[in-house]
Parts: C-alpha cells; sequence; structure tokens
C-alpha cells in the first residue's frame, strides 16, 4: 500500500520535498523582501530572473555532472548550496549581491529536479515508479498551497529573516541526510 512505499522511500521524499519548498519559498517571499528593503519592481524581477537564469546555466552542465556524481551526491550539493543561499538572503540588502545570492540558489536547485525524478525511478520497488511519482506531485502540490499561507503567517510574526534562516537550516539538515545516504550505499557497493 501507500504507507509501505512512504516507509521505504521516507528520505527520497523528505529531500524531495525539502527542494520544492525551498523554491516555493523563494518565488513567494523574494518579491515581499525585495519591497521590504526598497527594491523597485524591475529590480526585484531581475534579482528573480537571475535565479531563473542559474536554473538555465546548470541543466547545461548537468550531462558531465551526472555521468560524474551520484543522484544522491547531486542532491547534497543541492540542499547545500541552497541552504547556504537562504542563509544570505536576510544579510543582503543590495540587488546586486541579492541577485548574485538569486543566481546561487538557481544553481543548486535548478540541479536538482533532473536527479530528484531519477531517484525517485531508481529507489522505487519494483513496478512502482509510476506510484513514487504520483505520490511525489501529491507533496509538491499541497506543498505549493499550503506552505505561502504557513511562511506568511509565520513571516507577519517574526519576520521574513527567520524565514529564511529555518529554511537554510531545513535545507542543510536534508543535505546532510542525502550525503549520509550516499556514504552508506557506496559502502553498501564495496561490501
Amino acid at each position: 500500500n501507500v504507507l509501505d512505499l512512504l516507509r521505504s522511500m521516507r528520505l527520497v521524499f523528505i529531500v524531495t520535498g525539502l527542494l520544492s519548498m525551498a523554491w516555493d519559498l523563494y518565488m513567494f517571499v523574494m518579491p515581499i523582501y525585495g519591497t521590504s528593503i526598497g527594491l523597485s519592481a524591475s529590480r526585484i524581477g531581475l534579482v528573480m530572473g537571475s535565479f531563473s537564469a542559474a536554473t538555465f546555466v546548470i541543466r547545461l552542465a548537468l550531462p558531465r555532472m551526472v555521468r560524474r556524481y551520484s543522484n544522491w551526491q547531486m542532491l547534497a550539493f543541492a540542499l547545500f548550496v541552497a541552504s547556504g543561499a537562504f542563509a544570505v538572503f536576510p544579510l543582503v540588502s543590495s540587488f546586486a549581491l541579492l541577485a548574485c545570492a538569486s543566481f546561487v540558489l538557481g544553481l543548486g536547485l535548478g540541479s536538482s529536479q533532473p536527479n530528484v525524478m531519477s531517484l525517485l525511478h531508481n529507489a522505487a520497488p519494483p513496478g512502482r515508479s509510476g506510484e513514487a511519482v504520483g505520490v511525489r506531485s501529491t507533496l509538491v502540490n499541497f506543498s505549493q498551497t499550503s506552505l505561502p499561507l504557513f511562511f506568511g503567517a509565520v513571516g507577519a510574526v517574526i519576520g521574513i529573516g527567520p524565514i529564511y534562516w529555518i529554511m537554510s537550516a531545513m535545507l542543510a539538515w536534508g543535505g546532510w541526510s542525502a550525503r549520509r545516504e550516499q556514504l552508506a550505499s557506496e559502502s553498501a557497493k564495496r561490501s
């Protein structure tokens, strides 16, 4: 049943959920943060455009990267890079630095999507990869619906900076977990 699938692929769903949350949080909070530090709408658009440009650039490099690194290594990279970018956002108020941080975040999150799908198919029990993709889609849709409400309410109480840092900590934990999984799978291959 689905609960067995959730149990057996728990870390895969958590990591992919964190990456989706990071993407959604950025798209929701960056315009609010940009307005709060006095950026014009066109500058906020350019900052967010740098994120999109990075997702394009990193996908040009992905074919080489996936030949050299495993899915778990790529996801650990994405999570750690995104964690670093989220940690920096509240400390930056200039347009140029914000665009650079957004570009770095785009490199991290942009590298994750193809690897997420590959990992889902590889980690799913035989004959259940379609079901795994469906569960992931359900989690992503739930995230896209509920997280803006949650982060908006929390941001109204504690401010935007702590939201970025909470997301950074969650991503760092996810990166550490992905790295640990990658080391465990390498150890299993050796023995």
